[in-house]
């Protein structure tokens, strides 16, 4: 029985040194690894703005008709302004109770409708101006504010040939300086990233509220929001290992 076990052993020491040595295993070649960072800086030419209309009624379908009934004016005045139906969706509809507790015993209060949309801007300096025609026509919120850059692919693209050019550099000082040259790559991982440097600053809190009237306000000469929307940097990190002639 112990010859048996012992024959198995050897077997299998034998069979995964035969396996070692068939195999093109690049750490047993000279090699290199090295990091390079690419960034581009793109000025965002398109927004996004969440609003949300909340109604409060003691009456669910009281509370309904009313949020329905601004939704329709701020949804006109947004289009009197210039923006496509095709750039306005609803994300979030909903219907709850507030309540509160009194004597261990939950008390129910008004019910509560929540309508929000979100509205792409393709024109950056005209969101200021949408977000005072919503507020005027029975908005009751600016839920977020995005800016964002149309044409980043290219502008990863970009970032990615910048970073590998800067690994390549790297390494080639790096091997050049130990008396050495630099091979074909082996090896190659990308990290990838869109790093906000910028931010949605809003530099006046004049926004007005219209709460009872019906008419449309779609005049946007006069905004009072205006945004500073500064630089969008895109960033590529790669990992790199050549090697070593």
């Amino acid at each position: 029985m112990k010859r048996f076990v012992k024959s198995i052993l050897i077997a299998a020491v034998l069979a995964l040194a035969l396996s070692s040595c068939g195999q093109s295993d690049v750490h047993n070649m000279r090699t290199i690894t090295v990091s390079g960072k690419g960034n581009v800086y793109v000025t965002p030419d398109r927004s996004t703005v969440n609003l949300s209309v909340i109604t409060r009624n003691a009456d669910i379908k009281s509370a309904q008709t009313e949020n329905a009934e601004t939704m329709k004016r701020v949804l006109s005045a947004i289009s009197s302004a210039g923006i496509s139906s095709e750039d306005i969706q609803t994300y979030d509809y909903g219907i709850s109770q507030d309540y509160h507790w009194k004597d261990d015993e939950k008390v129910y209060g008004e019910y509560k409708v929540s309508n929000r949309i979100k509205v792409t801007v393709a024109d950056v300096e005209k969101a200021g101006g949408i977000i005072d025609v919503a507020i005027q026509n029975g908005a009751t919120g600016v839920d977020s504010l995005s800016f964002n850059y149309e044409d980043e692919p290219a502008a990863v693209k970009r970032a990615r040939a910048l970073a590998i050019e800067n690994a390549k550099a790297i390494a080639r000082e790096s091997v050049e300086t130990a008396g050495a040259k630099l091979g074909k790559v082996l090896i190659m991982e990308e990290q990838s990233g869109n790093l906000p440097s910028y931010m949605s600053r809003i530099t006046s809190n004049s926004l007005s509220q219209t709460w009872g009237g019906a008419a449309v306000y779609s005049d946007m000469a006069d905004s009072s929001t205006p945004f500073s929307t500064g630089k969008k940097e895109i960033s590529v990190i790669v990992n790199i290992m050549y090697e070593l002639r």
